[in-house]
């Protein structure tokens, strides 16, 4: 567990105004609650602050997605993040963003913690505030389109999937999810697939005149736990993954039946050189051998495919950002790519080669600590500022 020590508003002290200004909206939107669903006081605030910035064409759509543009020209930088938070699940006091030290490579680093704060509100208030590190007069070649979506966390197509179905795009893409300021390639596709074990009902008080579906299904989960011994694995995205992530029963529990089916949920994390349709035809035949095996009846049915996220290390986008890391933090930054999904991976999808540079620590996502670290929330702050400038800019110097 990491510790969190309280420290005083002062700390913030040694920032420059936009900087502290900066820390201060990313404080304001940890405090205010935004699960799946609920995003709509955010967006307002975010959406406010947007036009305060400078922004143009400042917009919240009915679902709650924020999307802000500006410089002239074409759409060239497409900036992403989502807005929705997971619950706290056992945190305390989640919507209190008050700073706190944390243990670092060099000594105690200053953070803001609670939940959303990496995952991802202070990573979508850098990307707004990156108007406040540059000259909007000079971004005369290219639109900076910022979006704010809802709804990430439950994987809906009524945030990112929805803008880009409505013409949002631009040549470039970049999320904001965590990523230390390293520059992240993509991450691992996922795809969502049912086993369904068949059974026969009969009154729990006579379980003899059934056929227990939950017993049935056993072989088949023994099955998919011996999987990952032999699934692939790349340098840079991993090993591929299988998992069970849920398990349900028809009639439910509320009643007194021996259940007459049994589904299980998996999730089958894939990586390049691997398809969602290799990935189903693989599970499919563990289903067909288990079955054959024990005589039992089995359905298999896909119910989601999250894309895999990939863009060449040798791409001139990547090459950008890495420039960009570099010009604020003084050193090349390492390339790498997330373990979990990320919206951008529509916008991958979609046709935009996109990148990921985002402060703080994907580990600490979804957890009891999660924090985000000033200096990297300034420092990303000013990256995004770079990169625009770099792709949107009149080519002057500073």
């Amino acid at each position: 567990m990491t510790e969190l020590r309280e420290v005083g508003a002062d700390a913030l002290g040694v920032l420059g105004p936009e900087e502290a200004e900066l820390v201060r909206f990313a404080q304001e939107m940890v405090a205010t609650p935004s699960l799946t669903g609920e995003e709509a006081e955010v967006s307002r605030k975010l959406a406010a602050r947007l036009e305060r910035l400078g922004y143009r064409d400042v917009e919240v759509d009915e679902q709650g997605n924020v999307v802000a543009r500006l410089g002239r020209g074409p759409d060239r930088l497409m900036f992403n993040g989502h807005l929705d938070h997971v619950p706290p699940a056992g945190m305390e006091d989640p919507y209190d963003p008050r700073l706190v030290e944390v243990a670092g490579p060099d000594g105690p680093r200053l953070a803001i913690r609670g939940r959303g704060s990496c995952d991802m509100k202070a990573n979508v208030t850098a990307g707004a505030f990156a108007a406040a590190f540059l000259d909007p007069a000079r971004l005369t070649e290219g639109t900076f389109v910022f979006t704010a979506d809802v709804q990430e966390e439950t994987d809906s197509p009524l945030g990112v999937p929805a803008l880009l179905e409505r013409g949002v795009r631009a040549e470039f893409g970049l999320s904001s999810e965590s990523t230390g300021l390293d520059v992240y390639l993509g991450h691992r596709g996922k795809i969502q697939v049912d086993v369904t074990v068949a059974g026969r009902s009969s009154h729990a008080s006579t379980p003899e005149d059934g056929l227990n579906a939950v017993f049935r299904a056993v072989p088949f989960l023994q099955a998919f736990e011996a999987m990952p011994d032999r699934l692939p694995a790349d340098d840079l995205f991993g090993r591929g993954t299988i998992t069970v992530t849920g398990i349900s029963s028809e009639p439910t529990s509320a009643v007194a039946v021996v259940p007459n089916s049994c589904t299980i949920r998996l999730d089958r994390r894939y990586i390049p050189g691997e398809t969602p349709e290799g990935c189903l035809a693989e599970i499919a035949e563990v289903v067909e051998r288990v079955a054959a095996d024990t005589g039992f009846e089995a359905t298999v049915e896909l119910e989601n495919i999250y894309p895999l996220m990939s863009i060449e290390p040798d791409h001139e986008l990547v090459r950008r950002g890495s420039a960009a890391v570099e010009a604020v933090t003084g050193a090349r930054p390492p390339l790498g790519t997330w373990r979990f999904g990320v919206n951008a991976t529509f916008m991958a999808a979609a046709g935009i080669p996109t990148i990921g540079i985002g402060p703080g620590n994907e580990d600490f996502a979804h957890t009891r600590e999660e924090h985000v670290p000033v200096d990297e929330l300034v420092r990303s702050s000013r990256i995004y500022a770079k990169l625009i400038e770099d792709l949107c800019g009149d080519g002057s110097a500073a």
